[in-house]
């Protein structure tokens, strides 16, 4: 008996212990469009702790009792802390619809602005692909004419070089040039030389043939 007594005692304890912790805290939400109060316990009667909640305040829900007027009132901790109880009847799990419509309002602002922004991000993106396109033709540009320029130094060294060739061919054929006047003055001085020579010596055979002549004569 006396641990069947212990036994029932511990329980009462343990069930008593329960009772008095307080629920996890959820959120709640004052209904309809009125202004209710916070009183000091859960009857008509205690005192007013804070007065005119509006409807759509978010209260902090603590627990849920019955009343001295067997109504259900709901232990709760209003924004700026006070803690007290109202009617259950005057809460709602979920926002108003005023909430809702102002959340609604706002999140319609939001698509709009997302759709807004959407719109300037497309505009961006599209310049920056035009600018990338006209990247690409510089650079094909840049890149044809450092071909071309290329071709160009290779077209100029190549003139050099067979300007260099011709100026030596030119300084060849000049001195050949010069080399055939120097023969030609030579060949054209000793075919001087030698009219002059066969001249004198024709004019001396004549002579020598006229007087010969005249001595024959003479005989």
């Amino acid at each position: 008996m006396k641990k069947i007594s212990l036994l029932g005692c511990t329980l009462s304890i343990f069930t008593l212990s329960l009772i008095n912790v307080p629920a996890i805290a959820a959120d709640k939400y004052v209904s309809d469009v009125i202004y209710i109060p916070v009183r000091s316990d859960k009857a008509p009667q205690a005192s007013i702790l804070q007065q005119g909640v509006a409807s759509g305040t978010k209260l902090s829900f603590i627990r849920e009792e019955t009343g001295s007027d067997n109504n259900l009132w709901s232990l709760v901790t209003t924004p700026d802390g006070t803690e007290g109880w109202v009617r259950s009847q005057n809460l709602t799990d979920k926002p108003t619809a005023a909430l809702q419509l102002a959340a609604l309002s706002g999140s319609s602002r939001d698509v709009v602005g997302l759709q807004t922004e959407n719109t300037q991000l497309k505009s961006q993106l599209e310049k920056i692909q035009q600018e990338h396109q006209q990247l690409l033709a510089d650079t094909e540009d840049m890149r044809q004419a450092a071909t071309t320029a290329f071709n160009l130094e290779e077209e100029h060294q190549r003139m050099l070089k067979e300007n260099q060739l011709l100026q030596t061919n030119a300084d060849v054929l000049k001195a050949e040039n010069e080399k055939l006047k120097d023969n030609d003055n030579f060949n054209q001085w000793v075919y001087g030389g030698g009219l002059i020579f066969g001249g004198v010596l024709l004019s001396f055979i004549l002579q020598a043939f006229g007087r010969r002549k005249r001595r024959s004569e003479w005989r």
